[in-house]
């Protein structure tokens, strides 16, 4: 490996994901899924020094990295479970209509 962290490459599906689904809150839902990554980048680094400082070595690094990696795609799974009880409950659920809020107010003075 040439040492790009491929986990960022992720970032842009998801914020994709969040934005399709979230509708009126589509700006909270960025925000709180960037500090979601950035809360991420920060924890997963201090449990595996934690662990180093306990006296495991190097090698737990790789099982802290592991632990964060089962706990994603734990909330993926999670997701796209909610994703289809919601989907059966509301055919309509996840389409998003995007529009502007001047065209809102313009339509509502015609």
């Amino acid at each position: 490996m040439d040492g790009t962290p491929r986990g960022f490459f992720i970032n842009p599906a998801v914020n994709s994901r969040v934005f399709g689904i979230l509708g009126e809150t589509r700006t909270l839902g960025g925000a709180v899924n960037i500090a979601a990554f950035n809360l991420g980048i920060a924890v997963a680094p201090w449990v595996g020094g934690l662990l180093i400082d306990a006296g495991f070595g190097l090698e737990v690094t790789a099982w802290v990295g592991a632990a964060f990696a089962v706990a994603a795609l734990g909330s993926t799974l999670l997701d796209r479970f909610l994703t289809r009880r919601h989907e059966a409950a509301d055919p309509g659920y996840g389409r998003t209509v995007v529009s502007s809020r001047s065209e809102e107010v313009t339509a509502a003075h015609r």
